[in-house]
């Protein structure tokens, strides 16, 4: 039997706004074809003499793509009693090569998305409801994934995907904890303090170079890596939506934007912004922080040690410093603080014409053992990581190796322990966890989790950032925000507000 972990690649222009929800960290993917020889049948409980063949549809997530001898790979078939056929596509085109393949009638078994299934695939019978094969033969799946991770998969009670849940929000604020210290100042917990402490890094060489050449705020290119800044007003600038005057609208024309983009843009009056905070690429941004000259940015919650670790190496006489801070509270704003808060990551979609829908609900479970988290967080037991003392002791170069088959089959949340072990360092998980309890309190829910994906975007992402990007270089009164607002809506928006709030209506509010 001949099976595989296909890369595949099919070059499209992509004029689509379909959000798969991964960020733009990563780089382009490649095209490769790899193939996993068959794995022996699972050794536990009464099974199927045969593995069962599923076909599953993936992003590559931009990864390197898992090498065709995996021993993980073939472990975890093994133990799922499952022959994988995983077609991986290139994940900057991946919601357009999903359509391209549905479109011509190329369906799998099971396949991945960050939203719920297609409309028009649920519509036309495709979609399988998983509520019963859940209850026969998921127990790990009910214990394990929280209710906020199904209700966004479920529609009017029916479960029509398998959810990765998510605990937190994905970004947060770092400041350097020692320019703080130096200057005597407080975290800051509002939105006027936090201009007081961005004046004091730009006026009081807290980095002691006797030049005046701190950048107190930087963030990135198209307003990204700024998302605390507008969810000190509860809003983000990204393809997201939420309920507003029973509208589901995008929060990129949420009346709150007006006062998040007046406030940037007394930031950059300030000059306590970077002056390049519309043209900084990935690289530049990093090496100004690394650098020593930035006070403040928002970042991943992953990277809490990250940074310090960096700067560490990089100012190893300045004592550095770099802590999570929660998002300060905007002026005359009452509500939810930080960035979009999501219950689900990824999610997997059953289709109804699948042979054997249970062993997929079965191999999902898996995933979500106690066993099968630790197989996808640190491999095979006695390989790449060990128990000593009812301690784990990781082995770091086979972990880093790890990285693509993590990311391609890991279906739960963060494990406290597996994290901790893989650091090995208390100040490092210290400020993880930090970061991360920063984040499990904030962040404000996406009414659009789980919603089909809008059919047109009306090019909503190009008009935002000019609009913005004009009002903040001071080429236009904050108030043109508006006029913005009403073109885009008589430019179609309207009918995607009507159409997803249709949606809402109809299938999900209570």
């Amino acid at each position: 039997m001949r099976k595989g972990i296909k890369q595949t690649a099919i070059l499209l222009a992509s004029g689509s706004l379909l959000v798969v929800g991964c960020s733009n960290e990563k780089p382009s993917p490649s095209s490769t074809s790899t193939s996993v020889p068959a794995s022996a049948s699972a050794s536990a409980a009464p099974t199927p003499s045969v593995p069962t063949k599923i076909r599953l549809f993936t992003s590559d997530n931009s990864q390197p793509p898992v090498a065709a001898d995996d021993s993980n790979v073939l472990y975890l078939e093994k133990k799922t009693n499952t022959d994988l056929d995983i077609v991986t596509l290139p994940h900057a085109q991946y919601a357009d090569q999903l359509t391209l393949k549905f479109a011509s009638g190329d369906f799998p078994d099971v396949y991945q998305s960050w939203s719920g299934p297609d409309s028009d695939l649920v519509a036309s019978g495709k979609v399988l409801e998983l509520n019963a094969l859940i209850d026969k033969y998921g127990p790990n799946l009910k214990k394990n994934i929280p209710q906020a991770s199904w209700d966004a998969v479920s529609v009017n009670g029916k479960i029509l995907a398998i959810p990765q849940p998510i605990a937190f929000s994905g970004a947060v604020t770092y400041v350097r904890k020692d320019w703080l210290d130096k200057l005597g100042l407080q975290v800051p917990k509002t939105s006027d303090e936090l201009m007081t402490v961005l004046k004091a890094f730009r006026d009081k060489d807290p980095n002691g170079n006797g030049k005046k050449d701190e950048i107190p705020y930087s963030m990135r290119e198209k307003l990204t890596w700024g998302e605390n800044l507008f969810g000190m007003w509860g809003v983000n600038q990204q393809w997201t939506e939420v309920l507003y005057n029973n509208e589901v609208i995008l929060q990129n024309i949420h009346p709150n934007m007006k006062p998040a983009i007046s406030y940037i843009k007394s930031m950059v009056d300030e000059k306590v912004m970077d002056s390049e905070f519309l043209t900084n690429s990935r690289a530049i941004w990093e090496q100004k922080i690394r650098s020593g000259v930035v006070g403040m940015w928002t970042h991943s919650i992953g990277l809490a040690w990250q940074w310090q670790s960096d700067l560490d190496k990089a100012l190893p006489n300045e004592k550095p410093n770099v802590i999570a801070i929660p998002t300060p509270r905007g002026t005359g704003y009452t509500g939810p603080l930080g960035t979009r808060w999501s219950p689900v990551g990824k999610t997997y979609i059953v289709m109804k014409n699948t042979k054997n829908p249970e062993a997929i609900i079965k191999y999902f479970d898996w995933l979500m053992s106690d066993e099968g988290q630790m197989l996808t967080d640190l491999g095979q037991e006695g390989d790449s990581y060990k128990k000593e003392n009812g301690k784990i002791v990781v082995d770091a170069a086979k972990i880093e190796k790890l990285a693509p088959f993590n990311i391609m089959f890991k279906l739960h949340d963060t494990n406290e322990a597996v994290e901790e072990a893989k650091l090995n360092n208390p100040v490092a998980y210290g400020k993880l966890k930090t970061a991360r309890e920063i984040a499990s309190k904030e962040g404000y829910p996406s009414e659009s989790v789980g919603m089909p994906p809008a059919k047109e975007s009306y090019n909503i992402a190009t008009m935002y950032l000019e609009a913005t990007s004009k009002i903040l270089l001071g080429k236009e009164p904050i108030d043109s925000f508006d006029e913005f607002v009403k073109t885009w809506r008589k430019q179609g928006g309207d009918q995607m507000v009507k159409e997803r709030t249709d949606w809402y209506n109809k299938n999900r509010k209570k």
